[in-house]
This record gives structure tokens, sequence and C-alpha cells, in this order.
């Protein structure tokens, strides 16, 4: 089965990331494209959706305060506990100057100001609420 992939120029209007900043960001292999790698003059770089989101949030923490380098320190720790493109698969959240990721088991984990420790925090998916919710409204009307 082939994946849809997206143009650099694509890339950037879908994103909001700069051209520069995703050439950069490739040839940096901070975020390469998974689609296809540019090999050569005349050839062009193809992202997939899952970089799409990866670039996306990468785009959305910068403008949240957190530097490119503290956002490579960020996927380069998330890798090291198994992570294959933390960017576009875990859940993050920004608290302050540090990054958070979720776990499977809704507990917040530092991978920034004191990478390893869990954060205390009560953390509540809305959207897990709306769905049951909405499960039990069909449930409901079914009966």
């Amino acid at each position: 089965m082939s994946r849809r992939t997206f143009s650099a120029g694509l890339t950037s209007r879908l994103t909001g990331v700069p051209y520069r900043t995703l050439d950069y960001w490739a040839r940096s292999r901070f975020i390469a494209p998974s689609g296809r790698e540019a090999s050569g003059i005349g050839s062009e770089r193809q992202y997939t959706f899952d970089d799409l989101i990866a670039l996306r949030t990468a785009r959305e923490m910068r403008a949240g305060g957190i530097s490119t380098q503290a956002l490579r320190t960020v996927v380069q720790f998330l890798r090291k506990g198994g992570a294959r493109r933390p960017l576009s698969e875990l859940r993050l959240v920004i608290r302050g100057k540090d990054v958070l990721a979720v776990s499977s088991r809704q507990e917040l984990l530092s991978t920034l100001e004191s990478p390893g420790q869990y954060a205390f925090s009560f953390l509540l998916d809305l959207g897990h609420v709306v769905r049951e919710l909405e499960q039990a409204l069909v449930a409901l009307e079914a009966a």
C-alpha cells in the first residue's frame, strides 16, 4: 500500500514551517522526510503525513517558547526511551520551559528540566470523556 507524500513546498504551506527551516531541519536530520530524501540537484524531498504532524508539533512548540536545541534534546531523550517518532506519536505538554511526555498510564515525564522524573499533575483526557458520553447517548437512544 503506498503512502501519500507531500512536496516540501506543500509541506511548508500545510504546516506553517518556512521552507528554509524545513530545509535546515532535513539537512541536520532533526526532522527528515520519511517519504523521500533529496538526492541531488533537481530532486525533491517528500514528506509523509506523520512528518506533517511532527513538523506542525515542532512549530507549535517553537511558538510556545521551546528552543530548537531544546526540541532536539526532547526528541533524543524520547527516542532513547523507545519512541520512534516522538513528535507525531506521543502527547506532549509544555509547562514553562519543560516539555512533559504523557505516558500510557497518563503520567507526565519531564524531558528537559529533570529528564526521566515524573511530574505530579492531574491530566484529564477530554477527548476520551467526549467519546464515552457519545457512546452512552447512542446506547441510551438504542434502548
